[in-house]
């Protein structure tokens, strides 16, 4: 069976199990070497039906740009496939709100199903979300790891894990920024 009826199975099985969520699915080359890991979709992923558009797509394209990769050569994924929303009770505004550790620890087994059907050369985790669930580590934080390229095992099956802040971090916290961008020449090296 080819990876892409592999993930499509695995897509239809999550879909029957949280049916009442606005999802978006991994997308990309099935191929690829390279697996980003974002936490969730936000509004404009909701609406295209696409992980890492809208404002998180601009970050995304710049790293990218940095790594000299095109964004169809690689695979993009959440580890919560639907939006994680609330709403404001006096206004009617629906907004994103963070996960907790039972919406990483229900969605991490379909995350790592994910990872074995695409086998990826490396895992970059973006945030700490992502790399908790990629290590099942809820106490692990981004700022201990990130930048470092670690050997992890998934189902028996070793892989490399490289940690990054997450992009839209340096947007809130510029002190992060010089880190982040000395982060992803580690990468580009490795890749």
């Amino acid at each position: 069976m080819s990876k892409s009826e592999q993930l499509n199975i695995l897509y239809d099985t999550y879909k029957s199990v949280f049916n009442e969520r606005e999802i978006v699915l991994g997308d990309g080359s099935v191929d690829s070497k390279l697996l980003l890991i974002g936490e969730a979709p936000g509004k404009d992923e909701v609406l295209k039906k696409k992980p890492f558009v809208g404002a998180a797509g601009k970050n995304l394209s710049e790293f990218l740009d940095i790594l000299g990769i095109d964004r169809s050569d690689i695979y993009i994924t959440n580890v919560i496939k639907y939006r994680l929303s609330k709403v404001n009770p006096e206004t009617g505004r629906v907004s994103n709100k963070p996960s907790t550790n039972k919406d990483v620890r229900e969605n991490r087994k379909y995350l790592l199903n994910e990872i074995s059907i695409i086998q990826p050369e490396i895992i970059v985790s973006l945030g700490n979300v992502p790399l908790r669930a990629v290590l099942g580590d809820m106490q692990i934080k981004i700022g201990q790891v990130h930048g470092n390229l670690k050997d992890i095992l998934i189902e028996e099956k070793k892989y490399n894990l490289f940690p990054l802040y997450h992009p839209a971090s340096i947007i809130y916290n510029r002190k992060l920024k010089s880190i982040y961008y000395e982060d992803l020449e580690k990468l580009k090296n490795i890749l």
